[in-house]
């Protein structure tokens, strides 16, 4: 069986690409009539939670009748504030606006259920951000970076965006990370249970060495703190036995494949208007990238 994955598609963001005219999307639809896979996986960021429906029709479209699997990203979480108190967790976002239209699809909701496609099993969801990749004693311009500040969304200019469109993603950032976290482990502990090979798609970076960001020295690696959930991490390492490989996305920064915590992992790497993926045979193990050139993905650290 060969599964395409995927990551970061964007759908309501206008092409940024270098190539005149194409999208991220036309690339991923170009890609899915290429390679023929079997089954297709896009873990996150599809677009915005108003338009889930539009976008998960425009995805079906393309895919066709093969099995489709979503995670969410944090864009897909992305409500306008004066709604926020209507949300006491991550989990009541997706369940108002990607619950039903991933299921009018018929797409699976890895952030609900596992998906068995018969010689495999896979599992994952988004995964958020518990902090726990933050880059120990961290100067910006001489000042220390505290969790205080990381809480505050940013520093000196930069103001991560999620901490204005999440609800209450300040005040409820490492208590949605550790539910994440929670939700995840239960999910890989019944695929593990089927005593099937597990495949893993999350949103955000379970380890920080897929994080692709390079360290700058500048308020830019405020970011690494942002771009996983590390506690998921943890929770994979756990069952590292019964997992075959894991991608996840989120950063736009490519990570090719290494091995973390006694698993293959990578990080796809799409960035806006830049398409990448992976195809992954289940029959041999292998990986191969596909769409935009990863000459310079970054290599294992």
């Amino acid at each position: 069986m060969k599964i395409l994955f995927s990551a970061d598609l964007h759908l309501n963001i206008p092409a940024r690409s270098r190539h005149t005219g194409r999208t991220t999307f036309d690339a991923f639809a170009e890609a899915i009539v290429e390679e023929n896979p079997d089954a297709v996986v896009v873990a996150g960021d599809l677009g915005i939670p108003d338009r889930a429906a539009e976008h998960l029709v425009a995805i079906r479209k393309v895919v066709g009748d093969r099995p489709l699997l979503i995670t969410v990203g944090n864009h897909d979480l992305w409500v306008s504030p004066r709604w926020h108190d209507e949300f006491g967790s991550l989990d009541d976002v997706v369940k108002r606006f990607w619950k039903e239209p991933a299921r009018d699809v018929d797409a699976v909701l890895l952030d609900n259920e596992n998906a068995d496609l018969g010689d495999v099993v896979i599992s994952g969801g988004y995964g958020h951000f518990d902090l726990g990749h933050a880059i120990p004693n961290l100067r910006v311009g001489g000042t220390i970076v505290t969790e205080r500040i990381y809480l505050s969304g940013g520093m000196g200019g930069l103001f991560w965006r999620d901490f204005e469109y999440i609800p209450n993603c300040g005040s409820r950032l490492q208590a949605d990370a550790r539910d994440q976290a929670a939700a995840i482990a239960g999910r890989l502990d019944q695929a593990v249970g089927t005593g099937k090979r597990v495949l893993v798609a999350t949103h955000t970076c379970p380890w920080r060495e897929l994080n692709g960001h390079p360290i700058s020295g500048g308020v830019e690696d405020i970011l690494s703190a942002y771009s996983g959930n590390s506690l998921v991490g943890a929770e994979l390492a756990r069952r590292s036995a019964a997992i075959e490989f894991l991608i996840c996305g989120h950063t736009h920064m490519p990570v090719r494949e290494q091995s973390l915590s006694g698993i293959r992992a990578l990080n796809v790497g799409t960035d806006y208007g830049y398409f990448r993926g992976v195809i992954y045979d289940t029959a041999d193990q292998s990986v191969r990238w596909i769409g935009e050139p990863v000459e310079n993905v970054t290599p294992p650290r």
